[in-house]
């Protein structure tokens, strides 16, 4: 995720290093924040303020307001653009031996360049392929990605966004990039956007070593459930069925399980109960199969949890796949305990 920022100027001289030339990084604070300067004159940061970020630490941001500078905790604001070293061409133009020089290669619109250097009207870049040389400035345009900041989650909730789903899981880390009118915009691993309130969501204090490519990877299986469960709604109920015609409770737990994930569950619905590990009904989480008899004593049905205390199952008596909740009286009275599939 990335936008185009205006061209460098080319009027820029002499050779400067890719650190010392480029952008402010930019974020917005998620909350009020007031800062002392060395005066003692006391400065407000409002909720939703934008300020310009010149540079961070382990448990801080370095920020710009008018002339000063102020060192705001990690957990008052995130991130929200991060200027890279990365320039994308915007017209058909050549990559030379040097500034007026010999092409190289063509470069065509749309490639992405890595910047070395700068020389007057030119830049010395790095291509995908490997190949240095110099560009033209006018020619291209520089890349600011997105910020990403780091959350935790505080709830256990599925988010929707048209037909896509993203799983929060308690106590699991989560990528922000965007925050207002009280909402964190959060992206899951392709970078789909979703909207969350910031009450489900907790800044982390203090920078952590946390890359994007292993974010919460339990929630991003969860995910990959919840959305073949939320897919198999209104499917008919088929006793002993897995999928072709349609489903018996545990028949729902099994194909989605092992069409997903890969994963192979016992087919019934009391012998699904030995796989896995056992959690408390106030421990559930997504992605969690329940239990619950049906006669007798013993267990003769399974849902699956999908947050707010409602699961997706296979009904016999409604004969379809829905959504119920655990709190009616018939599973509340009827409930006997749960297991965790996906336990990392």
């Amino acid at each position: 995720m990335y936008n185009r920022k205006h061209k460098l100027p080319a009027t820029i001289i002499g050779l400067c290093l890719i650190g010392l030339i480029g952008f402010k990084d930019t974020g917005i604070f998620v909350k009020e924040y007031i800062s002392t300067k060395e005066d003692g004159t006391q400065v407000v940061f409002n909720k939703e303020e934008n300020v310009n970020i010149l540079r961070e630490t382990d448990e801080a941001y370095i920020v710009q307001k008018e002339s000063s500078r102020y060192e705001i905790p990690i957990d008052a604001m995130i991130r929200t653009t991060r200027s890279t070293q990365k320039y994308i061409v915007t017209k058909n133009t050549n990559i030379l031996d040097k500034p007026n020089g010999i092409p190289i290669r063509p470069l065509n619109m749309d490639e992405i360049v890595q910047a070395l250097k700068y020389e007057e009207d030119y830049g010395l870049f790095s291509t995908e392929d490997g190949i240095n040389g110099y560009v033209r400035l006018s020619d291209i345009d520089v890349v600011v990605e997105k910020g990403i900041s780091y959350g935790v989650s505080k709830v256990d909730k599925v988010l929707k966004n048209d037909k896509l789903f993203y799983t929060l899981v308690n106590g699991e880390t989560v990528v922000i990039n965007d925050f207002k009118n009280d909402i964190y915009t959060i992206v899951d691993e392709s970078g789909n956007e979703f909207k969350v309130s910031e009450k489900y969501i907790e800044l982390r204090k203090s920078r952590e070593k946390v890359s994007r490519g292993n974010v919460s990877r339990r929630a991003a299986s969860v995910t990959k459930v919840i959305e073949a469960a939320y897919n198999a709604l209104g499917k008919p109920y088929v006793s002993g069925d897995t999928g072709k015609r349609g489903y018996d409770c545990s028949g729902l737990t099994y194909s989605i399980y092992l069409n997903v994930l890969g994963m192979k569950l016992n087919r019934s619905s009391s012998d699904q109960a030995k796989n896995g590990v056992e959690v408390n009904k106030v421990d559930l989480i997504p992605g969690d199969l329940v239990f619950f008899r049906t006669t007798g004593k013993g267990i003769g049905h399974v849902g699956l949890y999908i947050g707010d205390n409602n699961m997706i199952h296979a009904s016999s008596g409604r004969k379809k796949v829905m959504i119920s909740s655990l709190d009616e009286d018939y599973y509340r009275t009827r409930y006997i305990t749960a297991r965790r599939i996906i336990n990392n």
